[in-house]
């Protein structure tokens, strides 16, 4: 190799080690992230808010309308008006609205969840894929060689499902819910005695509607997480099948030995995780307000069994099943390595035997419905069409264009580059391909709008008047902004090395600034995403499939987001990471404390 390309990669691996500098932050470490909590719902705001525009649109999470009688148009207001300006007696003595009743949540239906849970968790229960299909192939998933991230990746899910199903969730999960079935069932009764007195005949009930919106966000919920789970172990243990009988091929069944045990093992972790998920991956709902079981129920979403008698009725189906290729091999596994043909008869009578149990444990699969933040965006836009609203429906953010350092053909060449990242957007989210042709930035030049060289201040100050403005595209997310500051620009054109010794990929890349416009208590921050600063560099091309929908869908806020970027060595948000991709980040903190421990004493001696 040539010196000066000797030279070049030192430089490139001190300029990596350089920057930026450890934060000066409580618990910026590993363990510390781990062990972050924060206080949050049982049953989210979200699913409230959510609830209400169901009461009166009718759209279930999981697709189709219901066939419940709903709120008026007239009565919609209703919803957030005091029972004393409106309601008959005995309603009208109470002082608050509906909305209100609902935000005041007693504190025995809130607890302290371990952050990556609240992230995962708030992901899923919105009825999102747990990753993108583009997100999935940048970090190389779709690669044999990386199963054991797969694997992290995917207890991680498991791991939340647990969560939602241990008897300290379950329970007061199912309280709140009634708790909330009692609260909208006094509506219901309010407005039926206002239709009675009004000689309207239809009457709402409230706590069917509630039990209907949350029974389909939870089959929602399910299918499309175990969906992603089944497809994720299957594919990966194809492709490790496929790429044994490459070897074999190119060197005979004897010389194959250790990619046979490899393919033996990636099989036999990844197949017992979806077992896991198989018992795992449900909600019950015995106990709920209104729910009554029936033979025609769900086996994911209903009447359950706690899951330790699941996992044994699991166990008792498996041994009902034949085994005779396993058995035979029982005491001569290593027999397996050498003979392909042995090999894959016991792979395959276990996948056969597997498959049944999951069928008779779940029922058949359901094809998971478009994703509901999809179906929001797409029924808003044409209600707001049918009522004469603008033509200009695109949906996104606004960005601010506050470097002024690069020419015209620059930015040209920059935009070109950043629109290839959100090309990317979409794949394995259903219904993407129906509102991705509407995606964009709503860009603000700085300069014309008279904005300091990257001034960010001056960016927030300007989109506050901008955001209320009828300048603004109404899809747009209006509660944070995006920046390209100097800072982004250099990360697209000239984009700064990973270190070698990072072997997670699809960390790094061009990113944009996500500015957050709200006020935070600062105890609020330390105790929960301790060195937020309102702002989190992205990923550009996780902005429209990732970040978008977890803000819009109001999953997330991105100080909720900000400890899965804390320990990035550019912290920046790359999705959601497994736990080697966090240990390999750490391991650059650390590199950067002794590099720069060396350079001092080097400094000192001169």
């Amino acid at each position: 190799m040539d010196p000066s390309e000797h030279l070049g990669r030192l430089l490139d691996s001190v300029a990596a080690l350089a920057m930026p500098r450890s934060p000066r932050t409580r618990g910026f470490d590993l363990e510390s992230v781990n062990q972050l909590q924060v206080t949050e719902r049982f049953i989210p705001l979200s699913t409230l808010y959510f609830f209400l525009d169901f009461s009166f649109e009718g759209r279930l999470p999981g697709g189709g309308e219901t066939l419940l009688e709903l709120i008026t148009e007239d009565e919609v207001p209703l919803l957030s008006t005091p029972y004393v300006l409106w309601a008959k007696a005995p309603w009208n003595r109470t002082s608050s609205s509906l909305q209100e009743r609902l935000l005041d949540t007693p504190a025995r239906f809130c607890a302290d969840v371990p952050r990556k849970i609240s992230i995962m968790r708030a992901r899923l229960w919105e009825g999102m894929t747990p990753m993108s299909d583009s997100q999935w192939k940048a970090r190389k998933l779709d690669e044999t060689a990386n199963w054991k991230s797969v694997f992290e990746f995917l207890l991680d899910i498991i791991h939340t499902f647990e969560w939602l199903g241990h008897p300290d969730v379950r329970v007061p999960m199912k309280n709140s819910f009634n708790h909330t079935a009692q609260v909208v069932e006094t509506f219901g009764s309010a407005i039926n005695a206002r239709r009675e007195e009004m000689d309207i005949q239809e009457r709402v009930d409230m706590g069917a509607l509630w039990l209907e919106y949350i029974t389909s966000l939870f089959n929602t919920m399910v299918a499309r997480t175990h969906a992603f789970f089944l497809t994720s172990v299957k594919s990966t243990i194809s492709k490790a099948r496929a790429e044994y009988d490459a070897t074999v091929d190119e060197k005979g069944v004897l010389n194959s030995r250790a990619e046979a045990k490899r393919c033996g093992q990636v099989w036999s972790d990844l197949e017992r995780a979806l077992h896991r998920a198989d018992t795992y991956i449900m909600v019950s709902l015995d106990g709920y307000t209104g729910f009554a079981s029936s033979p025609s129920d769900s086996k994911v979403v209903g009447s359950l069994v706690i899951p330790p008698s699941r996992w044994k009725s699991r166990k008792d189906l498996e041994q009902e099943r034949p085994w005779p290729i396993a058995t035979r091999h029982a005491d001569d596994t290593n027999a397996l390595y050498v003979d392909r043909q042995k090999l894959y008869a016991m792979l395959d009578e276990s996948d056969r035997n597997h498959d049944h149990v999951r069928s008779l444990q779940r029922g058949e699969p359901k094809s998971p419905w478009r994703e509901p933040w999809i179906s929001i965006i797409q029924s808003r836009t044409q209600w707001s069409l049918s009522h004469g609203g603008p033509q200009d429906q695109k949906w996104g953010f606004v960005g601010y264009m506050l470097t002024r350092k690069p020419c015209h053909q620059e930015w040209e060449m920059f935009l070109s580059r950043l629109y290839a990242d959100f090309h990317k957007s979409g794949g394995g989210i259903e219904g993407f391909d129906m509102v991705k042709h509407n995606m964009d930035i709503q860009w603000i030049n700085g300069k014309d709008s008279g904005l300091p060289h990257d001034d960010i201040e001056a960016a927030k100050r300007h989109f506050r008047a901008f955001s209320s403005s009828t300048d603004i595209r109404k899809r747009v997310w209006k509660m944070d902004f995006l920046v390209v500051d100097s800072e982004c620009f250099h990360s697209y054109m000239n984009p700064e090395p990973k270190l070698g010794s990072i072997k997670c990929s699809g960390d790094y890349g061009g990113y944009l600034k996500l500015v957050d416009t709200a006020a935070y208590r600062q105890e609020l921050i330390d105790a929960t995403s301790p060195g937020y600063q309102n702002q989190m560099r992205v990923l550009g091309r996780l902005v429209f499939d990732d970040l978008y929908p977890q803000l819009a869908g109001l999953v997330q806020r991105p100080r909720d987001l900000w400890p899965l970027a804390m320990l990035h060595p550019k912290q920046v948000y790359a999705g959601f990471p497994v736990q080697g991709q966090m240990s390999e980040w750490e391991n650059v903190w650390k590199a950067r404390v002794a590099f720069w421990a060396a350079f001092c004493r080097w400094k000192q001696a001169l």
